[in-house]
């Protein structure tokens, strides 16, 4: 037999698990560990449509984030131009800062 590489502690073979992978030698057991794998195979089927329905959702949040971001952008674009024409301390630039609802401040990192 050939030996196998043991690369962790989940490979080192242990009672359990030789008891697991070995043949059933009864109808029963074998009935019995048939029903148990088609249990474990619903269960992971429900837990992938689960998954999948969870992407779903976030990749329509990621999208519509994106959308709201562009629209943003494009808001300050329009509202940027206007503000570097004028004086920072002139009157007018106060004037867009009261329509707006917010003032303008710098930060430095």
């Amino acid at each position: 037999m050939k030996t196998k590489h043991l690369r962790g502690m989940r490979d080192i073979p242990t009672i359990q698990g030789i008891r697991n992978r070995s043949v059933p030698t009864t109808r029963e057991q074998a009935m019995t560990e048939l029903t148990r794998l088609e249990h474990e195979k619903a269960r992971l089927e429900r837990e992938l449509n689960i998954w999948l329905a969870n992407q779903k959702k976030t990749e329509d949040r990621t999208r519509q984030l994106q959308e709201r971001v562009n629209l943003l952008q494009t808001a300050m674009d329009e509202i940027s131009p206007k503000k570097r024409k004028l004086d920072p301390g002139s009157e007018q630039a106060e004037k867009i800062d009261d329509k707006n609802g917010y003032h303008e401040v710098s930060l430095e990192y």
